[in-house]
């Protein structure tokens, strides 16, 4: 999709925190709601996890989901043209002191993150913000069917100081990372193969291994991090305490060790997300490999 690229790098060239952001985030609003790209599956996804809601309720839930990606990708365009703008546009952090105690005591750490808000915005902030205090970010992430799409995902990553690792990583290399103190990002609202089913946002959903395994193998903490958007280019930053995991002594199977790792990550997700379920992405099939 060379196409797609280029026209993203148009609108790069042209676009501000101004007029012209705020018309770039209205044509791309329009053609999303012209489109309507996975309308039904936006719509089957909140019948599912809020089944007494309404027509016109999900209806807003939908518009808003395609204004605020709309703004999402505007802001990411713009600021590949300065980049230390993170810094800037993370206008709060809660629970700051959480991440400062991490890297003061050069501990590695799994962020357990979701696509809410502007993800990849957050992603430069804290990127920039380890850099700062000596430590880099790792995000993990899944090439695109589009060779090209993918590369330009990529080159802004690590335009934004993050480190970018492909998702077939081995999870011994990973975990010897986070035990020698690296910081990883992960986007754990995605469906898995099939082989764990735990429950995600009151459904049952498929899930992946990954994180759940890390987490058994290094007992570094496993921090949820996610960002809001406040108004377009502000945007509030909050992490949480640890996620409090089963204790080794505790007698249980590895599966059900794996289960309840899982659940608890799950749990944390769903919370955020119903705080403003507008600004997640609800365009994803999270539960296509289960009959519920």
């Amino acid at each position: 999709m060379k196409a797609v690229v280029n026209a993203i790098k148009f609108f790069q060239a042209i676009s501000d925190t101004g007029i012209r952001g705020k018309m770039t985030a209205k044509i791309f609003s329009g053609l999303l709601k012209m489109i309507h790209p996975r309308g039904k599956v936006i719509d089957d996804n909140l019948k599912l996890v809020y089944p007494e809601s309404s027509e016109q309720w999900r209806k807003d839930i939908r518009r808003k989901c395609y204004e605020g990606l709309a703004w999402t990708l505007t802001e990411a365009i713009v600021l590949q043209k300065d980049t230390s703008k993170a810094l800037e546009w993370v206008k709060r952090v809660k629970n700051k002191e959480i991440i400062d105690d991490l890297l003061k005591r050069k501990q590695g750490v799994i962020f357990l993150t979701a696509h809410f808000g502007n993800w990849e915005l957050f992603g430069s902030w804290y990127a920039q913000y380890a850099l700062m205090n000596h430590h880099r970010l790792h995000v993990v992430y899944q090439e695109s069917h589009d060779e090209d799409l993918s590369r330009y995902i990529r080159q802004t990553r690590e335009n934004s100081k993050m480190i970018t690792i492909q998702k077939n990583i081995s999870v011994l290399k990973m975990a010897h990372m986070l035990k020698n103190g690296e910081h990883f990002a992960i986007l754990y609202d995605i469906s898995g193969s099939g082989e764990l089913v735990v429950p995600f946002m009151g459904r049952n959903a498929t899930n992946m291994a990954g994180p759940a395994m890390l987490a058994m193998m290094t007992n570094v903490p496993v921090v949820p991090a996610f960002s809001s958007r406040i108004r377009p280019f502000e945007h509030e930053a909050e992490f949480f305490e640890p996620l409090k995991l089963p204790d080794k002594n505790e007698k249980m199977t590895h599966e059900e060790r794996m289960k309840r790792i899982i659940f608890e990550m799950n749990k944390a997700i769903d919370t955020y997300v119903r705080r403003k379920p507008e600004q997640w992405f609800w365009l994803h099939r999270r539960w296509k490999n289960v009959t519920q």
